[in-house]
């Protein structure tokens, strides 16, 4: 005997759902981040910010340099035509520190678009993750609810002969009405997960996509200790608060030399003119004392020193933050281990459960429902493998991103 042929008709329109995916393209997950790394705006931001710092850093670099400038009087009064160079001499390092200032800003910027690229890699690939997982669910739900559909048929069969009570009947249409609300949850979860997949990658380009299994997973077998200490010397936030308390500390050393004279000289070279009467080129010395800004450099002290303690603060912070995140990442890993063995476990003895179930069915000892029964958990104990998979995956990659490792 073989197996129930409306049960079979399901099993084969189970397999053209998954939003025919045989007429889709699919996108594996290493196309995906591709797409999110070209689309995404926050990451252009990020990349924006990187070359503003280039930019500011430019400007920094200015005074290093003589200023050229020219002047044309038509016509000519005495000597006010003609070319001038002012070249900054020594200014007791202001301009170095402010040049120092800017190249931490840089630093930090970049420190910033790496953990920003971090941060988008990993979140495709949980959204790609958690898209899959959904539809393991989905794909769960659809079989459980189309066997719910052929057991309140074959419940009606058998109450018409009098082998099943009103009770059975009416218990078994509630089941179906259970799993339809369940599949109609499933698919409001999928389609979910896939907005939200299609929001990370920001291609309006595309067309409607499938996604690929991917069942593949590495073991975190660093100790909880090493995670921490990798975090607090790669995490890019850190980086960034470390480059940036850097860029104060040259900000308050160019804020307390404003308080300090500029040495500063001059050339000159002018036209002739109706009335010359002075050298046509000219070169000095000059000074430049600051007397009184209106307390302004004492704010500007002040502002930086107040900007450090803020910076050590959220550094510190920060820190605190890794210490408690790498733990609670550290012992899901660890939980989810073990799930994953037991799910394991679980699909291999429904799996052998199910083999019996049908030579017992095919030696005629078995029913139809008991068949059924055996082959729904089966399914079930594969789609709670491969989810209890996925959960592994999305943790690590929340773990690895903290510890400001390279996500492939």
């Amino acid at each position: 005997m073989s197996i129930p042929k409306k049960f079979l008709l399901s099993l084969c329109s189970l397999l053209l759902f998954s939003q025919t995916a045989w007429a889709q393209e699919i996108i594996p997950i290493e196309r995906a981040v591709e797409i999110a790394l070209l689309n995404n705006p926050e990451f252009r931001i990020s990349r924006s910010e990187v070359d503003i710092s280039k930019s500011l850093l430019t400007q920094a670099k200015a005074p290093l340099y003589p200023q050229l400038k020219g002047k044309v009087v038509v016509p000519f009064v005495g000597r006010e035509s003609g070319f001038y160079v002012d070249q900054m001499i020594w200014d007791f390092g202001k301009t170095r520190a402010r040049v120092r200032a800017r190249e931490h800003h840089l630093e930090s910027a970049e420190h910033s678009l790496t953990g920003s690229k971090t941060m988008l890699v990993r979140d495709t690939h949980i959204a790609y993750y958690q898209a899959l997982s959904e539809k393991n669910r989905l794909q769960e739900a659809a079989t459980e609810t189309q066997r719910r559909e052929w057991l309140l048929e074959k419940t009606e069969e058998l109450f018409a002969v009098g082998k099943r009570s009103a009770q059975q009947l009416s218990q078994a249409g509630i089941d179906l009405q259970q799993a339809k609300l369940e599949l109609v949850s499933r698919e409001n979860s999928y389609e979910l997960a896939m907005l939200n997949l299609r929001h990370l990658m920001n291609d309006p380009s595309l067309e409607q996509f499938d996604i690929r299994e991917n069942l593949f997973y590495e073991k975190v077998n660093e100790t909880r200790e090493n995670l921490v200490g990798l975090a607090f010397s790669q995490n890019p936030d850190i980086k960034s608060l470390l480059a940036d308390r850097g860029g104060i500390k040259a900000s308050l050393a160019e804020n307390r030399g404003k308080f300090l004279p500029s040495i500063f000289g001059r050339a000159a070279y002018r036209f002739e003119g109706e009335g010359a009467e002075t050298p046509a080129f000219i070169a000095g010395v000059g000074i430049r004392i600051p007397i009184f800004e209106g307390f302004s450099r004492f704010g500007q002290m002040a502002q930086s020193r107040a900007e450090l303690v803020r910076n050590d603060a959220q550094t510190e912070l920060l820190r605190n933050r890794i210490i408690l995140s790498v733990g609670e990442l550290y012992l899901q890993l660890k939980h989810l281990e073990k799930r994953i063995g037991i799910f394991a476990d679980s699909e291999s003895i429904s799996e052998k459960n199910l083999r019996l179930v049908k030579e017992r069915y095919e030696a005629r000892s078995a029913s139809k429902i008991e068949l059924a029964e055996a082959q729904a958990l089966y399914e079930e104990a594969v789609a709670d493998y491969k989810n209890s998979i996925y959960d592994y995956k999305i943790v690590r990659l929340r773990l690895l991103s903290l510890c400001g490792k390279e996500i492939p």
